[in-house]
């Protein structure tokens, strides 16, 4: 059988490939829709996607569940599958995903996706230890975010990015947990455009009593947090008065990605912007290196089990959010947050 840690990092490239794909001449013209009501991201005026969204997060599922058939129902991702009315899914071969796409996309740019679709990006994989514990595919539920910083990829394929945002921005979150308990125990990160578009994938697994992760376990000794521009004023001051430095970077992933990574202690959210899919393979790696995600309201971990099939908004993170590397960054942050 299939390790589900190889799968789900395979499955992270499939989709980096297709984001990556946008990128080539004539992309421009990438289709945009506004999302619906239920879909949408409550914090923005207007949410979009892309048909790389949906046909990313198609071609994830569409590779995990070929090994693994038992998630067929256990795969959850971002985006509705509908666009202008057509159903994205991924098909047998190029020519027939080109048909699909080639209905509300132009021919060259539907033939390009789909190549991108069903490439062998095999050699793209990292390397994995050999002694990783072997997780039961029918204890787990995955949490697909195909595209993560939809605004900043059509910004940066689109050449409108403004400085320090755009396409390195991007992340591709692929998130594994435990349906009995609802904790995240295995989390893949791509960063299909990091380093000029060669990609980077990190990944983190907390299982069966073992933590590993991809990169060295640095924690983080630095006093940077990273928050939302539009984080409440009083809460960014308090921080700031108390010798943080205050940071805000494009992305609930890629923010995630700088605190796993140890480019930043910590990440605040006060208030419900990030959603289950944002956080849960970050979540995982945190964990994997001694951190944790937490409900900002009442310090408890996030849990991923929640009832399938509900409107977007169900899934949202509404107690907000305190994401750290280690105990001692939460204790000070606590320590701050009860004496506002």
């Amino acid at each position: 059988m299939a390790n589900v840690v190889e799968v789900l990092i395979h499955a992270s490239e499939k989709a980096a490939s297709i984001a990556r794909s946008c990128t080539t001449s004539g992309s421009e013209t990438l289709l945009v829709t506004e999302k619906s009501e239920t879909e949408a991201n409550k914090r923005f005026d207007k949410d979009y996607k892309t048909i790389a969204d949906v046909l990313a997060q198609e071609t994830a599922k569409a590779l995990i569940t070929a090994h693994f058939p038992q998630l067929v129902d256990h795969v959850r991702g971002e985006e509705c599958t509908e666009i202008n009315g057509v159903k994205i899914s991924l098909q047998n071969n190029v020519k027939k995903t080109a048909e699909l796409l080639s209905a509300i996309l132009p021919q060259a740019i539907a033939l390009n996706m789909a190549e991108a679709a069903h490439k062998d990006v095999s050699q793209n994989l990292p390397q994995l230890p050999s002694n990783l514990p072997v997780i039961d595919p029918a204890e787990v539920g995955i949490w697909i975010d195909p595209i993560d910083g939809t605004a900043e990829f059509i910004a940066g394929i689109q050449g409108e990015a403004k400085p320090g945002h755009g396409l390195p921005c991007v992340t591709v979150l692929i998130g594994a947990y435990l349906r009995s308990s609802g904790k995240p125990i295995l989390g893949v990160i791509n960063q299909p455009f990091y380093d000029k578009g060669k990609g980077r994938i990190i990944w983190g697994l907390n299982y069966a009593d073992k933590c590993k992760w991809s990169h060295e376990s640095n924690v983080s000794t630095n006093k940077v947090i990273l928050m939302s521009s539009a984080e409440k004023p009083e809460i960014v001051e308090k921080f700031k008065s108390l010798g943080w430095e205050v940071k805000s970077v494009p992305g609930a992933g890629h923010k995630l990605l700088k605190v796993a990574t140890g480019e930043a202690s910590a990440y605040i959210v006060s208030q419900g912007t990030t959603f289950l899919w944002d956080t849960c393979a970050p979540h995982a790696i945190l964990l994997a290196k001694g951190g944790n995600v937490l409900n900002y309201s009442d310090y408890t971990p996030l849990t991923y089990n929640n009832q399938k099939d509900l409107n977007a908004y169900e899934y949202c993170n509404k107690d907000g959010i305190i994401a750290y590397d280690n105990n001692s960054v939460l204790e000070e942050i606590k320590t701050i947050l009860n004496s506002l």
